[in-house]
């Protein structure tokens, strides 16, 4: 159950994500904020969201499940860890995703 519950969470917040992206036309304060691993790698490799963006951004939510399920005290850690990610990909440069 606990596997069909992430799957739904991962599709979901991928689907709010791209839906907020509009194709390049919309916002992608929601993928930095959510995602912000993916977009700082396609930040910094300035070839956009490829194959190995969009697997991370994919994988990422299960492995947050996984580590959260197996070691619930690194619960503060991996959210600390995201959170000075998160700072990082807003504060980088770029004219691509604002």
């Amino acid at each position: 159950m606990k596997v069909i519950k992430i799957s739904f969470i991962t599709l979901f917040l991928l689907f709010v994500v791209v839906l907020s992206m509009g194709g390049g036309h919309g916002t992608y304060l929601l993928a930095k904020i959510i995602y912000p691993l993916t977009m700082i790698i396609a930040i910094l490799t300035k070839s956009g969201i490829g194959i190995f963006s969009s697997i991370i951004a994919i994988i990422q939510i299960p492995v947050y499940s996984l580590v959260i399920l197996k070691k619930p005290k690194w619960k503060l850690l991996l959210f600390g860890i995201h959170i000075i990610l998160v700072i990082i990909c807003l504060n980088l440069p770029t004219k691509l995703y604002t």
